[in-house]
């Protein structure tokens, strides 16, 4: 059986249900003529698009967080921050002139926009308004915050095999034998599961919830996590002995941003499993259904975007018939054909047994069921979904237009060589280390870890026993050659470091401190023409599309008649 991590595996409703769809790349920062306010100022249009005042001042303020609010508001960048934004909707009308919208890509894109833009909707009405973080709830955070518990697991892709491992361990079978039978990975094997320690953010919400849940020894009940099924038995547990209200105070906002993001997340897993409990499936036409769809793969998993569902031959007692029923709503073949259209080819490739196609199923079930409600919903935002889709489908045309003039830039070599010849000094290879890493989830367990290795304590042993991450068991933490600028923030730190030396601990995430061992170290070189060729040929490529993405959208801005009204703009007072 194949492990699957648990840690930070957090999905959210519209990632499990519609896995593929667009992320919403960005906010409502722009809108149509009809969108403005009666009397809202413009400071910008091009075709059919205005810039607003209330509009413009939005974007600012998303360029300025961006820019850890130090940004400089001179004439020249509140005329840039206006420009760029203007010319995403330059770019709007240029794709929709080129048709780029209508393509049935495009069109099977925007429909997945839609769908998730509605699920969010759905998510915000029943789920999210309704979560309430209390103080006590802050209180628990807190302490786990300043806890790490160390676990074992044992793994199962379904609830079916879960229930059954669980009923061997009732029946006395040990721990370690059903590791070393289930898991592949011979670390996890020979250690049990073992998947060290971890505190809050570390795994899996539902993981996690169960874990701090229970004591040393413990072992639960088989937890659905997003990856699958576990079975935990908690093996130890570490706080940190003093725990203020000061502390507490202090990171109470940041508690709260945590705990109600989780809380949300168990909110929406608890709808998710609850809906799909209530539906009222008919078992005997689900497995027809899967027949059809065994003698029938290639339907099953085909995909073309100039239609609306599936093409599956479906047997005639199948087609069009109820396949399940929650108060009313009613989910049919041709409902499930649509759902899998808007599902993911690889989600569908993995249904390899009437178990997998059952979750699927349902899962798909649930979504139409959600996608239903959520327009039905009395406070259902129809002109601000709208605007969504459309703001979000903005970004899908904006990237189009990116891949086109990329595929218009040819680099000869001939100018490879120019540049080369003339910037030679700036084609190095950089300074690479080879490092190897022990990651802890506590200041305390970090400081630990440090003074052991200062004393002489082997790496190899102190990593087996601290690690948070089990992977790095089977690699003894290594990492290898990393160029350096690739180490971040850490990069002036670990300039000097030599094979054999410690350098940290670091505090990467809030609750992620990386200990590293510099195991090789191979120094900056120039590279040869030869070496340069792809690296140089990157640089002009760069360089020449941005060039002639500029030169497409001045022109287009000629063509479409974009205007900035520099006046009104330099009238806004200056600050933030």
């Amino acid at each position: 059986m194949a492990f699957f991590s648990l840690h930070k595996a957090n999905l959210s409703l519209t990632s499990l249900l519609l896995a593929g769809a667009l992320l919403l790349m960005s906010g409502i920062s722009g809108c149509s003529s009809n969108d403005v306010p009666e009397n809202e100022e413009i400071l910008a249009t091009v075709g059919d698009f205005e810039i607003s005042k209330t509009h413009y001042l939005n974007e600012l303020q998303r360029v300025n967080a961006r820019a850890g609010y130090a940004l400089n508001l001179s004439p020249d960048m509140m005329e840039s921050v206006l420009n760029s934004r203007l010319n995403r909707y330059v770019v709007v009308e240029y794709a929709q002139d080129k048709g780029w919208d209508r393509e049935p890509d495009a069109v099977y894109e925007k429909a997945l926009i839609e769908r998730k833009s509605i699920m969010e909707e759905f998510e915000r009405r029943f789920i999210t308004d309704h979560v309430q973080v209390t103080d006590d709830d802050l209180r628990e955070l807190f302490y786990r915050v300043n806890t790490s518990v160390r676990a074992s697991h044992l793994y199962a892709r379904n609830r079916q095999e879960a229930d059954s491992l669980h009923a061997l361990l009732q029946q006395g079978r040990s721990w370690e034998d059903l590791a070393s039978d289930i898991f592949r990975n011979p670390d996890l094997a020979q250690s049990g599961g073992d998947l060290g320690f971890f505190t809050v953010d570390d795994m899996d919400i539902s993981f996690e919830e169960t874990a701090f849940r229970m004591d040393i020894g413990d072992v639960s009940a088989p937890v659905q996590t997003s990856r699958g099924f576990s079975i935990i038995k908690v093996t130890d547990i570490v706080t940190t002995p003093i725990i203020t209200e000061t502390q507490f105070a202090e990171k109470r906002e940041e508690l709260g941003m945590i705990a109600r993001e989780q809380q949300t997340e168990l909110a929406t897993r608890r709808h998710l499993r609850n809906t799909i409990e209530a539906f009222e499936f008919d078992s005997d036409l689900v497995e027809k259904l899967w027949e059809d769809i065994k003698n029938d793969p290639d339907g099953y998993l085909s995909h073309n975007p100039e239609l609306n569902r599936l093409q599956v031959n479906l047997s005639e007692d199948v087609a069009g018939q109820t396949l399940g029923e929650l108060n009313g709503f009613v989910f049919t073949t041709d409902d499930f054909l649509r759902e899998a259209f808007y599902t993911s080819f690889s989600q569908r490739q993995r249904t390899e047994n009437l178990n997998d196609f059952r979750t699927q199923l349902k899962a798909m079930a649930y979504r139409a069921h959600a996608l239903s409600a959520a327009r039905e919903h009395p406070q259902y935002n129809s002109h601000y979904v709208q605007r969504t889709i459309e703001e979000t489908f903005y970004n899908y045309l904006n990237e189009r237009f990116s891949r086109y003039v990329e595929q218009q830039v040819e680099i000869d070599d001939e100018s490879i060589r120019r540049e080369y010849e003339q910037n030679s000094e700036f084609y190095v290879e950089p300074l690479q280390l080879d490092m190897a890493e022990i990651v802890v989830t506590s200041e305390q367990a970090a400081n630990h870890v440090w003074n052991e290795l200062q004393s002489g304590a082997d790496f190899n042993e102190t990593l087996r026993r601290f690690t948070a991450d089990p992977a790095a068991r089977e690699t003894n933490g290594r990492l290898g050659f990393i160029p350096i600028d690739r180490f971040g923030m850490m990069a002036p730190a670990l300039g000097d470091v030599q094979p054999g030396d410690y350098a940290g601990p670091f505090q990467i995430t809030g609750s992620r401190f990386h200990i590293f061992k510099c195991m090789g170290r191979v120094e900056p070189k120039q590279l040869t023409y030869e070496e340069a060729v792809p690296k140089v040929r990157e640089v002009l490529a760069s360089e020449a599309t941005e060039d002639l993405k500029m030169r497409i959208i001045g022109e287009a801005r000629d063509r479409f008649n974009a205007t900035v009204f520099t006046d009104r703009l330099l009238s806004i007072p200056k600050q933030l």
